[in-house]
Parts: C-alpha cells; structure tokens; sequence
C-alpha cells in the first residue's frame, strides 16, 4: 500500500558509504531498502552528519544521500548544524517535505524538531541505543513537542520512560532473511558479534572462556568486531592463557559475519545494555542458541537462556556444551518480517 506521504527525509549521524558497505548500521539499511521497496513512488532522502567523511551526493538503492562531512568533529559541530538546516530549506522549496524521520535523540532529533516545528511537519524520533540513558541533554527539546518517539524494545521504552519520563511506541527492526547462507555443522562452539568496548563487557566474556576452558580444553570462541578495547582485550586473552582458544576475529563484511553465524552454536552476549540487539535476530535465524542478560529484545525461549549473573551464564553454557542431546540446528523468526515497516508507515500516515 502506497504512503500518503509523498517525501520522507531521514537524518541520521552516519550512514553506509556506498551499496557495498554492510556495517554501518545494518538494521537501518535493511529498513530503507525494504522501505524503497515497498514505497516505490515515495520520495526518499537521506542526509548524513557526520560520516561518511564526504560532502558528494549520492544515490543508495534508489535513495537520494547527501553526506555533510561533520566528520565527528567538535568544532564543525555548530556549522554541520546550520548546514543541515539549509540543506533541509532547499530541499523543502524544491520538493515539499511531508516527513522528518531523524534516528538517535541528539543533533539530529534536535535539527529534526526544530525544522519540523517551524514548517509544521511530522517529525518521528528514532531512539536508537543508549541515548535513551541518563545526561542526554538533546531529550529536553523533545518533551512538550509533536515529535513521535519510537523505542525499539520493551526494556528501551522502559529505560527512556525511567529516565525522563518521556512515553514512546515499540518499533522493533525487520530481518531481511533472504541474505542467510544456509546452516552448518558447528565448527565454532562460542561466539560473540559487537564493537569492543565497554558496553558490549569482553572481559566478562573473558573470564567465562576461561572457566569453561578448564573442562572443555578443546573449546574454540570466537569475537566478531573491532574497537578501543582490543589491544587490553589481546593482553587478557594472553594472561589467562587462552591464545588457543579464543581467536579476535576483527570487523568482518555482513555476509561473512553471517556465514560465521551459520558455523557457530552459541551466541554469548555479556553486554549489561541493549536498546534492541540486532544481532539477536541473526543469531536465531542463523540457527544459535543465545547466552545473554536480559537487554534488548531477550525472550525466554527455547533456545535463548536469560542469566541475572556472570556465574549462571557460565553454567548455562557448561549444560548446553556438554549436552550429548544439542538438537539439530533450526531457524528462529521472532518478529513477522516487515511488522516494522508496517508500524512506520501508520505513523507516516497519520
């Protein structure tokens, strides 16, 4: 069904770079490609903060990009501003704007407020991680104004509400499953996809590995991802003697990423916090059960275990490894495939 809105902008801090890049943001790029898809008429545009570190236009998929070369910088951080500000008045003269769709609650729900308010335009915020945590000065613009607010978990919309008492709708990401590569034999028994930081906790991830290398000598773990943490994370994985065990794989395509899922049994996720967790959603399709906290989108089922502490995480994964009976891998849907987009498009509509 065709949107009545006829031009959606997007702004977002960064964004892919050109049809091959795969790893930033993937859940966004998903749900623009099936958005263009489904709204073939519609006029899309995207406009970047920050990276990629260029100021060419270009098209992604049918959509129209137009980065603005912030480049994370502090000082352009006021002239990026005002450049998105003019960028969104010309293109407003030129092709009348129905939709400011911003994503993450900071200078982009900021500049989407203000423009929107000013040509009285629907203005939809997309928190998207830990913006929805404490000392986030951008939320005051949002509160007393028309902007809707999305969250993408029940445990993010929660976060936010606790926080600043500001109410959101549940929109969670859309998997696009027609890029798995079929399952495998699991050659790989422990693995870990995310940016290495302090978020994501390695060094609990380290800790455990190194318990359950005590009975399972052979065990081979796996960390997808690059990040500040990696050289503190080589020297732990020196000192507890785990060289041959745990193997820090660096930033990986998505394709591959996803072919190593299929190789994989066990997802361990020791990150204390996740506003949704889109790895999640390729850990199940990809056949793996799932080890983590109770962050993100965590449902108890069948094959995803959800601990309070490190300790019962580390007996989980000693019962799932040493189980003679680990059933045959199978594919796990949570969300019904394009129930996000369909969530978008009523607020679109509205």
């Amino acid at each position: 069904m065709e949107t009545k809105t006829s031009h959606i902008v997007f702004l977002t801090p960064g964004f892919a770079k050109s049809e091959t890049d795969s790893t930033t943001i993937p859940a966004l790029q998903v749900y623009l490609k099936s958005l263009k898809l489904i709204l073939p008429n519609t006029q899309l545009t995207l406009i970047t903060f920050q990276f990629p570190f260029s100021n060419k236009p270009y098209k992604w998929h049918g959509i129209d990009v137009i980065p603005l070369n912030g480049k994370n910088e502090y000082l352009k951080k006021l002239w990026t501003w005002k450049k998105a500000l003019q960028v969104l008045n010309k293109i407003h003269l030129k092709n009348p704007i129905t939709t400011v769709h911003s994503f993450w609650v900071g200078e982009c729900s900021l500049i989407g407020s203000r423009f929107s308010k000013k040509h009285n335009i629907k203005h939809i915020t997309t928190v998207m991680g830990q913006d929805a945590n404490l000392n986030n000065s951008y939320v005051k613009p949002l509160k007393n104004s028309n902007t809707k607010i999305v969250t993408l978990s029940k445990n993010h919309r929660a976060t936010l509400l606790k926080n600043y008492k500001l109410d959101s709708v549940i929109i969670p990401w859309d998997l696009d499953s027609t890029t798995f590569p079929e399952l495998q034999e699991s050659t790989i028994d422990i693995l870990s996809v995310g940016s290495l930081n302090k978020v994501k906790n390695y060094s609990v991830f380290m800790t455990i590995i190194a318990n359950l290398v005590k009975t399972n000598p052979n065990l081979k773990a796996e960390i997808i991802g690059e990040g500040s943490l990696r050289v503190l994370l080589e020297k732990q994985i020196e000192f507890l003697k785990l060289k041959n065990n745990i193997t820090l794989i660096g930033q990986l395509p998505r394709q591959a990423v996803l072919k190593k899922m299929s190789q994989a049994k066990v997802l361990l996720h020791t990150s204390k916090y996740e506003s949704f967790g889109y790895v999640f959603l390729e850990a199940l399709y990809s056949g793996m059960q799932i080890v983590s906290f109770d962050v993100g989108i965590a449902q108890s089922i069948e094959t995803w275990r959800i601990c309070d502490f490190e300790k019962e995480m580390l007996e989980t994964l000693k019962n799932i490894l040493n189980d003679p009976k680990t059933p045959n891998k199978q594919r796990v849907s949570l969300n019904k495939y394009d129930s996000g987009i369909q969530s978008y498009l009523k607020l679109y509509n509205e």
